[in-house]
């Protein structure tokens, strides 16, 4: 139960409970959309001023609710009696949940590099690179694919291979920046350049580097946060120290068509879970991208509106939204 200091549609009710459910009952004028250990009640019903909501909810009796959350809000704090250890639908084959026990950000030196950009000018901008030493280097490798042809200068590390098109490049730390002590954070950036009135953009970077006693760690920096959609950070439910942040999806429909394309959002780390609501929506997550596709075929008329609404948990540290397509088109770069 809750009242409404308002007059709206009833907002959408989150719920945690302490272990995944296949099904949820609520009222008949209300719909409800689970993924994992979270589920999302909606209505369209109009609430006015201070009029109380009460939602009838039935589960399965393996599961309690030990998170509430009511227009960005947590209504309770429970503990579980014990920690969920099954697998989380979200994850890769052949891999396992752990739950997060510590609230403590991770060493910076167990992260990849930063990038950052500084400085823009009409038809370049200068990036800057942070890249974390755990131990004693003895050279390293960066491969990036920029978007259109670009005249590039990368302040360390030599030499550049670039391919024919001007778009790729490999540069290989054998110089002077090659021995990097452990502990320490190597900073280091580069200057791209390319024709005015174009759009130009990083749309992969990985680097790789490897240690005097042996062995090499790739991964793969994060990339240019996209735009295009904002996200909002939320109130960790007390059964996860996970950040979750939730979002808003709008475009107008150019076309007439039989069904939603494919949502596809890109985060610079790794997703644990993404949660839509309203019932029409399901999500499917693999590592850092999550697919979000309408539960039943969607007419939509041309010059529709449509907005999906998320929440979307991360495993360890916030990310940044870096990629989103809506069918083939990217929203981040083409705007």
């Amino acid at each position: 139960q809750r009242r409404v200091r308002g007059s709206s549609t009833t907002p959408d009710i989150t719920l945690t409970l302490s272990a995944p459910v296949l099904w949820l009952e609520v009222g008949e004028e209300y719909r409800v959309n689970c993924t994992g250990v979270q589920c999302i009640i909606s209505s369209d019903q109009q609430v006015g001023l201070n009029q109380l909501i009460e939602v009838p909810v039935q589960y399965p009796s393996t599961a309690r609710v030990v998170g509430v959350l009511f227009r960005d809000q947590e209504l309770c704090d429970v503990e579980p009696e014990e920690e969920d250890l099954s697998p989380d639908p979200t994850l890769e084959p052949e891999t396992t949940a752990h739950p997060i026990t510590s609230s403590q950000p991770p060493d910076i030196l167990d992260t990849c590099a930063e990038y950052k950009i500084v400085e823009t000018w009409n038809n370049g901008w200068k990036g800057n690179l942070n890249i974390p030493i755990k131990k004693d280097s003895s050279h390293w490798r960066l491969d990036a694919e920029f978007s259109a042809p670009v005249v590039a200068d990368f302040w360390a590390g030599l030499p550049e291979v670039w391919s024919k098109g001007k778009t790729r490049v490999t540069v290989l730390g054998h110089d002077w920046s090659a021995e990097q002590a452990a502990g320490t954070i190597f900073r280091t950036g580069f200057t791209a350049n390319h024709k005015e009135g174009q759009d130009v953009f990083i749309k992969w970077m990985k680097l790789k580097v490897c240690w005097k006693e042996g062995g090499c760690d790739t991964c793969s920096i994060v990339k240019e946060e996209c735009s295009a959609l904002q996200l909002t950070p939320l109130s960790a439910p007390s059964l996860s120290v996970s950040p979750h942040w939730s979002g808003v999806f709008t475009t107008h429909v150019q076309h007439c068509t039989n069904d939603m394309p494919p949502l596809t959002l890109e985060f610079s780390n790794r997703v644990k879970r993404l949660v839509v609501g309203r019932g029409r929506y399901q999500a499917d997550c693999s590592s850092f991208t999550c697919t979000v596709t309408t539960v039943k075929p969607m007419k939509l008329p041309q010059d529709t509106l449509l907005t999906v609404k998320f929440k979307v948990v991360f495993w360890s540290q916030p990310g940044k939204l870096v990629g989103l397509k809506y069918g083939t088109e990217n929203k981040c770069h083409n705007q």
